[in-house]
């Protein structure tokens, strides 16, 4: 048995917004791959295949009391006016750019913090690859309100499933599973720094809405447990930071050991106080094949994420992992991505996934929709 259909939730009003012209890669400029044409391709595949899923353009509003409770008030405040501040002070119409980032060997000796847009755009990002546009914030906003918007469906299906489960007439090796399909990813994105294309964390804001739900109770009694499943070929260091010290969520990544962000994703890097060994990181080599990829995520699932006993599971879905992606890569194949979707279905719990990377336009929605059918059961 497989589920009919998957629900896709997104809004032009994340998808589309935000798009600045250029970035800079090794020292070169370059067009911003992060585009609104990466989410036309899979929305195009997704539309053509209508026996397998459900476009959902409805988007609740939320408001900011789940975001505030990941990212720092002053970091939200900086996004909002930052395009704004830029301009009036001469910045480039392409929108904010940091020219001086503080290095950890350069500290201010006294408390007092810049007032100054270029030494603001410093203290807030990390990199050169998340440029504020005059629409930025209102793209991650409305990503974060779609992702939450699927998040509260997560709860509803989960519920039914369950107790299809307990009468009978629903197998666990079948569970279902919802899409958010929204830009700007927010993986990299830290409680207070956005870099790596990522300004808002929306996976870290949707695991939030969950846990802080007082009527939602786990099988102890206390809040629902999450695993968080990172497939995006570089590590999620916002996500990583965020739930760094606590034991719910579990986060779990597979990314590159030799590429961007660079300074995350160790192996040593376990968690700390009450998050100590809550956070696994599985590094592999940019020559990582099929058979490598799926079977070091079987381990994974069958060695922390299977024994977590999680009420939900949330993957952060980036298929950079693809051999022909343009800005990073290991060795897998199409073919590969429906084998990755029934390794997570095997979990058999309620699955979100939401939207990461991915830069290969020519095949993003195949490899997307890959591991939605493998997910489905339908591949």
């Amino acid at each position: 048995m497989s589920h009919p259909l998957m629900k896709v939730f997104t809004s032009t009003l994340c998808t589309t917004l935000h798009t600045p012209q250029y970035e800079f890669l090794s020292g070169a400029q370059t067009h911003y791959y992060e585009s609104p044409e990466r989410l036309e391709a899979i929305l195009q595949y997704l539309t053509s295949n209508p026996d397998s899923f459900e476009i959902m353009e409805h988007v609740e509003d939320f408001g900011y009391e789940p975001i505030k409770r990941v990212h720092k008030q002053d970091f939200l405040e900086y996004l909002k006016t930052a395009y704004e501040e830029w301009i009036k002070e001469g910045g480039h119409p392409n929108g904010v750019l940091p020219a001086t980032i503080p290095h950890f060997k350069l500290a201010r000796l006294g408390k007092l913090r810049p007032s100054n847009i270029l030494a603001k755009s410093g203290e807030f990002c990390f990199d050169l690859s998340a440029v504020i546009t005059k629409d930025t914030f209102k793209a991650a906003w409305n990503a974060a309100q779609v992702t939450l918007t699927a998040t509260k469906d997560l709860v509803r299906i989960s519920d039914e499933f369950e107790k299809s489960v307990a009468a009978g007439t629903v197998s666990r090796e079948n569970p279902p599973g919802l899409y958010a399909l929204v830009r700007p990813p927010g993986h990299h994105a830290q409680s207070d720094v956005c870099g790596g294309y990522c300004f808002m964390n929306n996976v870290a804001i949707a695991t939030q809405w969950l846990i802080d739900q007082p009527d939602l109770k786990g099988k102890d009694g206390g809040p629902k447990k999450i695993a968080i499943l990172d497939i995006d070929f570089h590590h999620g260091n916002g996500t990583q930071e965020i739930f760094y010290t606590v034991s719910n969520p579990l986060y779990t990544s597979l990314h590159s050991n030799e590429d961007y962000p660079y300074f995350s994703g160790s192996d040593l890097e376990k968690g700390e106080g009450e998050g100590l060994g809550f956070n696994i990181n599985i590094p592999l080599p940019h020559t990582t094949t099929d058979d490598d990829y799926v079977e070091t995520l079987e381990k994974l699932i069958k060695d922390h994420v299977i024994p977590y006993q999680a009420d939900y599971i949330i993957v952060s879905l980036g298929v950079d992992t693809f051999k022909d992606d343009p800005i990073a890569g290991f060795l897998v194949t199409s073919e590969g991505y429906p084998r990755i979707g029934n390794a997570i279905r095997k979990i058999g719990l309620p699955t979100l996934f939401v939207q990461e990377g991915g830069y290969c336009i020519e095949k993003l929605g195949i490899n997307v929709g890959g591991i939605l059918k493998g997910y489905l059961g339908k591949a």
